[in-house]
């Protein structure tokens, strides 16, 4: 009958049906199988929403606060969603223009015109100096040589997560030499080699064991936008010093520990107005982006949960309900900053490294998470003002933050 298929093309022969109801059999034992192992890990780290607390802060930036509810209690989630591809983004600003100095973070914020900021990077409690990579327009400010988690954010504006270690050099092309650099902006140690910039502070403040090489920068000739500093960071050597060489504003001094120069000989053969180029490991992309800033660990990775404590060099003692402050982003480019508060078990329980991760999965489709410094460090600024309660009930200094600022400041 037209239209009507035979009855005998309707019967499925033992074979199909047999690969049919074997595939099928091969899905429902892997969806069975998820379901068991969520089932087997989900409890500790489920949650649920209470209330929602949202308004928009700037074009592209939204603030909102859960209270979500844990399996061990409330929490208090603070989130800032900012649209790079609105009029903000986001950039690292150290405390005080100064490396090796505290500041509360709404001064920062409040010093570099933020809409919106939260603590950075890890740094120590007694020298002040970051723990972690910091770099402003394309300069190395701090480097890091732990294999840490980095957020890089490129001259769009937009985030990106990696993890891995920073290390540099400098290269004199006149004699065709290179050699290690051991760190930027601290004291410089036995046999090292060391670059201060600006940032450090007026001189180097080094002893008299020295030899300390004054550069001045020709390329590029500002430093006020990151998308001039495509090409290599390139130096002249002005003059020569001994020790608590004063750095000049346009420039920066190298500092060799005085065995380093005896060391290589080569550098006799350098000479006043020779050229100097700093360089990075930074390869593909992270080499072109303007603001970097090192944190961890890395929570998610692609959309996983990826955390491991050890591989990056985190004792497994940090993963401990407190106070946290991660940054992440959305599989649409959306960049979120996000501080819990730790408050007590009746306004908010803090979270483990774990139950961040699972809340923020849950709560955004995101692609990927780091944590940064937690604890009593863990604030956010919001519109002038501090919106969550900081452990320990005032605002801890901070080494530096990373601020929501309109993409005009961000250039």
């Amino acid at each position: 009958m037209k239209g009507r298929c035979p009855f005998h093309t309707l019967v499925i022969s033992p074979l199909v049906l047999s690969n049919v109801c074997f595939k099928i059999a091969v899905a429902l034992f892997a969806i069975a199988l998820t379901q068991a192992l969520f089932a087997a890990v989900s409890p500790a780290y489920s949650w649920e929403i209470d209330k929602t607390w949202k308004r928009q802060v700037a074009d592209g930036v939204t603030f909102v606060h859960y209270r979500l509810v844990l399996a061990r209690g409330p929490a208090h989630v603070f989130v800032v969603e900012v649209n790079p591809v609105s009029s903000h983004t986001l950039k690292p600003v150290i405390a005080n223009n100064k490396i090796g100095t505290l500041e509360e973070v709404s001064s920062i914020a409040k010093r570099s015109g933020a809409v919106a900021a939260i603590n950075g990077g890890f740094f120590d409690t007694k020298s002040h100096l970051p723990v972690g990579l910091i770099a402003v327009r394309h300069r190395i400010l701090y480097n890091q040589w732990l294999n840490r988690a980095v957020l890089g954010i490129d001259e769009r504006g937009y985030a990106h997560f990696g993890t891995f270690r920073v290390g540099a050099e400098l290269s004199f092309p006149k004699v065709g030499k290179s050699i290690t650099v051991h760190g930027f902006n601290r004291n410089r140690k036995e046999n090292e080699v060391v670059i201060y910039y600006p940032e450090f502070g007026a001189n180097t403040r080094t002893n008299e064991w020295g030899v300390e090489v004054v550069c001045k920068r020709i390329s590029p000739q500002s430093t006020s936008y990151p998308f001039a500093i495509l090409e290599p960071e390139r130096y002249l050597i002005s003059s020569v010093s001994r020790n608590a060489t004063a750095i000049p504003g346009d420039g920066m001094v190298i500092s060799f520990h005085l065995p380093v120069v005896k060391g290589y000989g080569w550098l006799d053969k350098v000479m006043l107005g020779d050229e100097v180029i700093v360089k990075t490991n930074l390869t593909g992309d992270w080499s072109t982006f303007p603001y970097l800033l090192g944190g961890g660990p890395m929570l998610i990775s692609g959309g996983n949960i990826v955390l491991n404590p050890a591989k990056e060099d985190f004792r497994a003692s940090y993963n401990h309900p407190t106070a946290r402050t991660a940054v992440g982003k959305t599989y649409d480019e959306k960049i979120l900053i996000i501080v819990v508060d730790s408050g007590g078990k009746d306004y908010s329980i803090g979270a483990t490294w774990t139950e961040l991760a699972y809340a923020i999965k849950g709560l955004y489709n995101v692609s990927d998470l780091m944590g940064f410094d937690g604890g009593g460090s863990s604030t956010m600024y919001v519109e002038d003002r501090v919106v969550n309660q900081p452990k320990g009930g005032a605002e801890r200094k901070v080494s530096n933050i990373l601020a929501v600022v309109p993409y005009d400041s961000f250039r």
